[in-house]
């Protein structure tokens, strides 16, 4: 990466990155955003980020050929050479004009750790930042009826408080009773932040949002955090990370049926176990996602569509260990198997926890 004396500098592009917990709803947004800014003509890429190495949102934003790149195998923070060297290819590969970077749900302290540094090294280009909230988390958090661990609770709040724009996001999965509850406590908590609520899949409410990153000041005038690593760090080990790739093959052409069942089966071994849930997220022949939150969501139903094989891309991050979230859903293709009489091959399979936060810079 260039430094001092051999700065980058992109006078036109414009860099928004996405912070929020798990779960919160950044993909979507980010995807909604991007389609409607490509039919506006303007040239749009995402970074994708994570902690393990096979992303289901990268690989959706792909088959979406949107223009992509992923920074894998830990955060911005911890890998900013690599976001540095994915905002590159995307400007000078994909001519890119806007790029959205979705942080991993884990991690806080973006401020300091990638938009002081981006400030820096690329004094071009305009950086703003989001921070999503699911609406049915936050009111559970600022509540205090999760169920989540304090330290993951304090990586969480730390997110909201280092906000400049706070998107509460999933409106439409609410009452109006509950939002104006939402609206009550955060006036309450956080009456400096610019406060935005939208349904991201509701286009008016995407332009909104893309018309507030156009007009907001970029972000070199969000203080950085004063924040406990220890406390961060433990707040991350806390939570199990499982991506699993497997194969589902039907003799009756019933795979989607199939898959459909194995996926609802891993949600309710997961809440039987009551095991607090970041994010789980499916990706079913690259092209259909499947995502359940601590906000909870009800059973999915795939596209009834003949086949006799499926593949499926899994993420897990939950609240517990490795070893018992492997064993969780090796239970629930063995019943899988069982009862619906298909085949699954596992193709691949990592499950870890989150190592200790080490940022490239802290400015």
């Amino acid at each position: 990466m260039e430094r001092a004396g051999q700065i980058v500098i992109e006078h036109a592009m414009k860099i928004h990155i996405l912070s929020g917990f798990l779960g919160s709803g950044k993909a979507t947004a980010i995807g909604q955003a991007v389609r409607l800014l490509m039919e506006q003509g303007i040239q749009t890429g995402v970074i994708t980020n994570d902690q393990g190495t096979k992303l289901v949102d990268g690989a959706f934003f792909k088959n979406l050929a949107i223009p992509s790149r992923e920074v894998i195998n830990g955060c911005f923070c911890c890998n900013y050479n690599d976001l540095d060297a994915c905002i590159t290819s995307l400007a000078q590969k994909d001519k890119t004009e806007i790029i959205f970077a979705e942080a991993v749900g884990s991690c806080t302290d973006i401020v300091a750790t990638v938009l002081q540094p981006l400030l820096q090294f690329r004094p071009g280009a305009s950086i703003t930042m989001s921070v999503f909230a699911d609406a049915r988390l936050l009111q559970m958090m600022l509540q205090g009826r999760d169920s989540f661990d304090e330290t993951v609770r304090y990586i969480y709040l730390k997110q909201l408080e280092e906000a400049g724009m706070i998107v509460v996001s999933k409106i439409d999965l609410i009452s109006g009773e509950e939002l104006s509850a939402i609206k009550s406590l955060l006036r309450a908590n956080y009456e400096n932040k610019k406060l935005v609520y939208q349904n991201s899949l509701n286009r008016d409410d995407i332009q909104h949002w893309i018309s507030l990153l156009d007009a907001a000041i970029s972000a070199n005038a969000q203080p950085s955090l004063n924040i406990d690593y220890a406390t961060y760090a433990s707040g991350e080990a806390k939570m199990a990370w499982l991506d699993q790739s497997i194969a589902l093959f039907s003799s009756s052409d019933r795979a989607m049926l199939q898959a459909e069942d194995l996926i609802n089966t891993i949600y309710r071994k997961v809440k039987e176990q009551q095991y607090p849930i970041g994010h789980l997220k499916f990706l079913v022949n690259d092209s259909v996602k499947i995502g359940f939150t601590a906000g909870g969501e009800a059973g999915i139903i795939l596209p009834r569509i003949p086949a006799a094989k499926v593949s499926l891309l899994i993420n897990m991050r939950v609240q517990t260990t490795p070893a018992a979230l492997t064993d969780v859903v090796a239970d629930a293709i063995k019943e899988a198997q069982r009862t619906t009489g298909c085949s699954i091959i596992v193709n691949s399979q990592s499950a870890f926890q989150p190592g200790y936060p080490s940022p490239v810079f802290r400015m």
